[in-house]
């Protein structure tokens, strides 16, 4: 079982490890966390695993610091739950978001098949100004 998707420890170096580190990297994270026929619904969108290797490369190359916390953790079978929240500084401005991410987890790899994220975030100290619908 993958240690990315077992713990509340593991997933939270999971979380951190997906926006830091260089882009050119993205790819080993992408393969050390999900399955090859991964996707994510983010807000509704869903991404196919090629776009989402892709995006992760592009957050990468403009993110300059990433606090991430999983602040609620819930693994039960091949189901996973969680609460995060945090910081993001892009492109110079800080960011806070709070995000509920839902996973199914290969039994057998305990990499993510799917995850389903619902996110908010805005400015440090406002209303969240993106993914509020």
């Amino acid at each position: 079982m993958s240690e990315y998707t077992s713990t509340r420890e593991g997933f939270q170096r999971a979380m951190k490890w997906s926006l830091t580190g260089p882009p050119e990297e993205a790819k080993l994270y992408a393969e050390g966390t999900a399955t090859p026929t991964f996707y994510q619904v983010m807000n509704g969108q869903r991404i196919e695993y090629d776009d989402y290797v892709k995006g992760i490369t592009e957050w990468r190359a403009k993110i300059s610091a990433y606090e991430p916390m999983v602040d609620e953790f819930l693994r039960d079978g091949d189901q996973l739950a969680a609460r995060m929240t945090g910081t993001i500084k892009v492109d110079g401005i800080e960011t806070v978001f709070e995000s509920f991410m839902f996973a199914k987890i290969d039994k057998e790899s305990g990499r993510m098949v799917s995850l389903i994220e619902r996110s908010v975030w805005g400015p440090a100290g406002a209303q969240p100004e993106h993914g509020v619908n």
